[in-house]
């Protein structure tokens, strides 16, 4: 039994927020009510914040104040959701070249916390984010981790980048008495610290498994290949890259417990989670706005789009649909957990993991993961590269049964699902390293295509 958790979560939270003047426990009351509420209520909250932040938006920045005018649009325009179509799309070359006009006026430099994102897709952003809007973020992240069943105030192990809490004592002591991490670093994964790392969990288990996607499914792998037995957490979240069929498995089948698939990017914090039902992506709809488009028009649900991301907290340098870079797909179905909250299908990666044929297929990488790696078990990590239209270079880390029949197969499958005019090359490596976030990418094109 965990006996301090509960001290924690009613005592040193409450006190914790009280010393830094957070309202985030106030908001995560507020949202555990909103969940409930009926779409028309939800949609009716989203057009109040949205006027709000638009008006501001457009007294205190001069990029969009110049961007409204341009294309005739003023903030009182905007008189029901479906409005906000009829203003531009924000890209990250937008924020790159604009980034000091985005930044609200009337906002003291003090309540603005600098953030950046990892580079995933090539190009990192530096943006700021209010002192509030990080309140909102926080409350909703801690709401859609308690669909795990997971707790405040309940231990963590966390398979991710760079942990915070090294950085001071301050960090540290908040570490141990609030947030309660124990950290496996995704840029340090060899076989000595993922022992480590199994062994703090065994001494302290965790009610939370959290991490990269990848990150969780070589650690699985790793413990399976030891016939190492973990503790058994209430919940594992999957988060910051796509999670693959067969990675969900791996992972659920060695701890014994179902994972709970979250998705966001740093900029607007969290986008969507899977509940307890596992049966899709609940888009959240307090903080944001999201659409998913593809040739400038909303997709059907069932079909994959680019996806549009409007905050409604951040007035200390606003985003106002901007776009992502993942595709997403709108779901057809409602959930049986009983909430509103409309969901997503899936989350089909980057824009650039997308494979374009010859012949003007496309091909997204989470369906070549499901529908190509999943049938080489004897390749133990495989990474597609596409430089050319016509073209793939596939590096292979070998696994202990690879067998000399296995390009053959590699072969016909890339002719099956790339057609006869792609060509391949196969490049042979001891390890596909991550990038600088700690990420990995199974699919890489740098051929354009209509999600980029």
């Amino acid at each position: 039994m965990d006996f301090y958790a509960p001290i924690a979560r009613n005592i040193i939270a409450p006190l914790w927020a009280i010393k830094e003047r957070s309202p985030y426990l106030r908001h995560l009351k507020y949202l555990e009510r909103s969940q409930h509420f009926s779409l028309d209520q939800m949609h009716e909250n989203q057009l109040v914040r949205l006027k709000k932040i638009l008006k501001h938006s457009f007294e205190n920045t001069p990029f969009y104040r110049k961007r409204f005018n341009e294309v005739g649009m003023l903030p009182d325009n905007i008189k029901i959701l479906g409005d906000l179509e009829r203003l531009p799309i924000l890209t990250k070359e937008d924020i790159l070249q604009n980034r000091d006009n985005m930044v609200a006026r009337n906002i003291p430099p003090h309540k603005l916390a600098p953030k950046k994102t990892s580079g995933s897709t090539g190009v990192s952003l530096e943006f700021f984010v209010d002192e509030d809007s990080f309140q909102w973020k926080r409350a909703c992240t801690i709401r859609n981790n308690r669909w795990s069943g997971w707790d405040l105030g309940e231990r963590v192990a966390a398979i991710w980048g760079n942990p915070e809490h090294y950085k001071n004592w301050r960090m540290s002591l908040r570490n141990i008495l609030l947030d309660r991490y124990t950290y496996l670093d995704t840029l340090k994964m060899d076989e000595h610290d993922m022992e480590r790392f199994y062994q703090a969990i065994c001494k302290k288990p965790p009610a939370l498994l959290f991490g990269h996607a990848h990150s969780l499914y070589l650690f699985s792998r790793f413990l399976k290949e030891k016939g190492w037995v973990p503790p058994q957490p209430k919940g594992i979240i999957s988060s910051a890259m796509v999670l693959h069929s067969n990675e969900r498995k791996i992972i659920e089948e060695v701890f014994n417990c179902k994972v709970t698939n979250r998705y966001g990017c740093e900029e607007v914090s969290l986008i969507a989670c899977e509940c307890e039902q596992h049966q899709g992506l609940h888009l959240n709809l307090d903080t944001l706005i999201v659409e998913v488009i593809r040739a400038g028009k909303s997709v059907q649900p069932g079909e994959p789009g680019s996806i549009i991301v409007t905050d409604l907290t951040n007035y200390g340098m606003p985003f106002i649909r901007y776009k992502v870079g993942d595709v997403g797909v709108p779901s057809v179905a409602d959930c049986s957990c009983g909430r509103s909250l409309p969901m997503l299908q899936s989350i089909e990666g980057r824009a650039a993991d997308y494979i374009v044929t010859p012949e003007g297929k496309y091909i997204s990488g989470i369906s070549l993961t499901e529908n190509f790696a999943m049938l080489l078990p004897e390749i133990k990590q495989l990474q597609i590269v596409q430089d050319r239209i016509d073209h793939l270079s596939l590096k292979i880390v070998k696994a202990n049964d690879y067998k000399i029949d296995t390009e053959q197969k590699i072969g016909k499958l890339v002719l099956e699902r790339f057609g006869s005019m792609m060509g391949y090359d196969l490049e042979y490596t001891d390890v596909i390293p991550q990038g600088a976030s700690g990420k990995y990418q199974f699919c890489i094109s740098k051929v354009s295509n209509p999600f980029t």
